[in-house]
């Protein structure tokens, strides 16, 4: 379990997940949020100082709202994938803030919302190896956090989003995006082909090793 810090918003609180889900339906607390709680295989979970006083934590990101009175959806709804690892950080990118995106939810419907900011997940290193996706190229997800028309928040990938920046974006957004799943690791040191020259030089020479004419023996 990892927990962070992000930027503090008066949100609305549905009462029911301060009672267990015993009592409080369609009742609201207004609070402010505090920190996001990441464990592996789990929805993210969110920590809120309420206005009586009382910081409540473990609420799933349908218990916040922006509006009151907003019809309610499962967590699983708004969070399409479970924590990817337990150490995450939250980044902000600020060419996407404030803007407008729509969402592709689970009834395969769109809607619209804000851009506010990005949980982005990492391995687990705790025993010095990767236990979890969240390193694997073709299956890692950041999770962008929405703030919907709707009144909810959402957390969803990037290949459920279309974004709206009226001086760049002018192309249509095709019906379906035909792009591929990226299935390949980046290592710059990973070719054999080159190597440093063997000197204590500052501003040292970049050789092509003979692995090659080894290989043309063989």
């Amino acid at each position: 379990m990892h927990e962070i810090n992000i930027p503090p918003m008066k949100v609305y609180v549905r009462k029911e997940y301060l009672y267990d889900d015993q009592k409080g339906h369609g009742e609201y607390v207004l609070g402010v949020t505090m920190t996001a709680r990441a464990m592996t295989g789990q929805a993210m979970l969110f920590q809120v100082l309420l206005e009586d006083g009382s910081l409540r934590d473990k609420l799933p990101i349908n218990a916040i709202t922006h509006k009151l009175n907003v019809t309610k959806r499962e967590f699983d709804e708004l969070q399409l994938w479970n924590c990817f690892s337990a150490n995450f950080s939250l980044i902000k990118i600020n060419y996407l803030s404030g803007m407008r995106v729509d969402v592709y939810n689970k009834r395969k419907q769109w809607e619209s919302g804000h851009y506010l900011y990005t949980f982005q997940w990492g391995a687990d290193n705790t025993l010095g190896i990767d236990m979890t996706l969240a390193e694997d190229p073709s299956e890692h997800k950041s999770g962008h956090f929405i703030e919907l028309d709707t009144g909810e928040y959402a957390i969803q990938p990037n290949n459920r989003l279309r974004f709206h920046e009226p001086s760049f974006v002018t192309k249509p957004f095709p019906d379906k995006p035909d792009y591929k799943v990226n299935t390949q690791f980046f290592n710059c040191e990973s070719k054999n082909k080159w190597a440093t020259e063997d000197s204590d030089a500052w501003f040292y020479k970049i050789n092509e090793t003979n692995e090659k004419k080894i290989d043309k023996k063989k």
